[in-house]
């Protein structure tokens, strides 16, 4: 920011175009300028097992140049309108192999809505989700993580009044080939292929579901230029020279793998390493064996690389930036990542509603504002922090509801009308939930969420200021702060924390440490030191859980 901001207001930055495009033309734009560009890779063992075949590791690496994934979204489009119409709802539930990758592609390129729902779910949480979304179709894994999903699925036989077709994984190639048998053979008898319908920008090509911390899960409809322009505007902002090389080990039912990382590279004309699920042995391997430019992961992922025993000879020279958010970040984790992978760090701030990514740090931030701040919003888009006693605007640095105004935004809750209105007022703006505040420089600084602001004998306590500190301590490898229910203060302040290996760290010294730092009040007075944080499906701690856990052990 070139001047200092009066109050927590940020209007757009017009240095940038939003292109009426849908996922097609974005797709074809980069067919046109590099065709023979190895465009995606799965590595040995990504994807679904073809029947017969125990083990998905059976499976060779398996690599589609920008042609080649034309061609097979182009085919896999035709094959869907075989069995859906423009419009219908297809639901995903299926790991990140490359037949849900194309899916995606073909679903857009067909104008179907593609609905991707977390592979973990089971029977309550599949039958709400297929049932809320009304999908007509599910393709899915026979197997996840062990789990018998065609089990599951029989056993919501006759429950699903609104699903019609089911596709598995492994006969995912003969059903695109079937498709396309039959349409040679309309085509010796001198019947015309119907081309692909024409869509328009707006139309909706994506349902993402919230990953419920409270309440049922809602359906987030994205549409085409939406999710397109998004990805075009975060790949611009960390500013990768074209046909970089994109690790993605983020799952394909989030908006991180879907958007910001699948048509992000697709933006940037780059090539697309795809991981099946996170390991960190297979993250290490990949990012050496594909020398990777670029990667997004939470800090549980990248804590879980610097544990693993490959880290050390792994060979990172390649990798020029890796991006991350999801919580809060470390100062001394932004360190170990420039050093010991030797690439730039990114913060990213993201939301489902409002399309994707909405703010991200930038190239050349110094640490103060990569582990401070989520950076400033992306191009076309406002922002503002109201207060939460009444809706206006707040001062600079004053703590309040982070609102962005977006035309990457979704169109509403799909079937929630009332819900819709409750996140997007009726000037646009989308109402996130997350509590932050606003700096004179313009960058933004998340300090947790509405409903995880803890009110202490009237004060309020934003758990973000704290975790922020504890993570400074040597001895902490992850924190978490919330509230726990307390006779005389209403709500008294808690912390779990993850000790980094070999550490060691007692509630008292570490209450002695905050005591040196903040204001006594928001010291935690009820610790619990865990091996592992609940999170959702975005990375992101399950405060909820934490809470309910405590207040009501077993």
């Amino acid at each position: 920011m070139s001047t200092a901001l009066d109050r927590s207001y940020l209007k757009a930055d017009t240095d940038a175009e939003f292109k009426a495009w849908t996922v097609g033309h974005l797709l074809r734009a980069a067919v046109s300028a590099v065709p023979d560009r190895v465009a995606l890779i799965c590595p040995a063992a990504a994807g679904a097992a073809p029947a017969g075949v125990a083990r998905a590791d059976a499976l060779p690496e398996r690599r589609w140049t920008y042609r080649q994934l034309e061609r097979e979204a182009d085919r896999a489009a035709r094959a869907l309108l075989t069995r859906f119409q423009p419009g219908d709802r297809v639901a995903t539930w299926a790991g990140a192999g490359p037949e849900i990758l194309i899916l995606q592609l073909g679903a857009a390129l067909a104008g179907i809505v593609l609905v991707t729902l977390n592979p973990a779910n089971r029977a309550v949480d599949l039958k709400y989700l297929l049932t809320q979304s009304e999908a007509r179709g599910l393709v899915l894994d026979r197997v996840f993580r062990k789990m018998d999903n065609v089990a599951v699925l029989e056993a919501l036989h006759g429950e699903l009044p609104s699903l019609k077709h089911v596709i598995y994984t492994d006969e995912w190639a003969q059903f695109v080939a079937q498709a396309e048998a039959a349409a040679q053979a309309q085509e010796a008898s001198s019947v015309q292929q119907a081309p692909l319908p024409a869509l328009a920008p707006d139309a909706p090509a994506l349902i993402l579901f919230t990953s419920g911390t409270t309440g049922k899960p809602k359906g987030v409809v994205l549409h085409h230029a939406g999710i397109v322009n998004n990805a075009r505007f975060s790949t611009a902002r960390i500013a990768l020279d074209p046909g970089a090389v994109w690790l993605n080990v983020l799952p394909m039912f989030h908006v991180g793998g879907s958007v910001t990382m699948t048509l992000g590279c697709i933006a940037n004309l780059g090539t697309q390493v795809l991981l099946a699920e996170f390991s960190a042995p297979g993250m290490l391997d990949a990012l050496q064996r594909y020398r990777a430019t670029v990667t997004m992961a939470v800090p549980t992922m990248l804590h879980a690389l610097f544990e693993d025993a490959a880290f050390a000879s792994t060979d990172f020279s390649a990798l020029d930036v890796i991006v991350t958010g999801g919580t809060a970040i470390a100062p001394q984790l932004v360190r170990d990542v420039r050093t010991r992978f030797g690439s730039e760090v990114m913060v990213l701030f993201g939301q489902t509603e409002a399309g994707g990514c909405m703010c991200l740090t930038r190239r050349g931030d110094d640490e103060e504002r990569v582990t401070r701040s989520v950076g400033t919003p992306l191009p076309l888009s406002e922002a503002k922090i109201v207060r939460t006693d009444g809706g206006a605007i707040a001062a600079v640095e004053e703590v309040g509801e982070i609102c962005v105004r977006t035309r990457c935004a979704m169109t509403g809750y799909f079937r929630m009308p009332e819900r819709t209105a409750e996140t997007i007022d009726a000037e646009g703006w989308v109402h996130t939930g997350d509590l932050g505040l606003m700096r004179a420089d313009g960058y933004i600084q998340v300090t947790g969420r509405l409903k995880d602001m803890i009110i202490r004998g009237g004060e309020n306590i934003y758990p973000r200021e704290i975790e922020e500190v504890l993570v400074e301590h040597p001895a902490v490898a992850q924190a978490a702060v919330f509230g726990v229910a307390d006779v005389k203060w209403g709500e008294q302040v808690a912390a779990a924390v993850i000790l980094k290996p070999g550490a060691s760290g007692t509630a008292e010294a570490f209450m002695e440490y905050l005591q040196e730092r903040i204001a006594r009040h928001k010291v935690p007075k009820v610790w619990h030191f865990v091996e592992t944080f609940p999170v959702n499906a975005s990375g992101k701690i399950q405060k909820f859980v934490l809470r309910e856990r405590f207040e009501n052990p077993a």
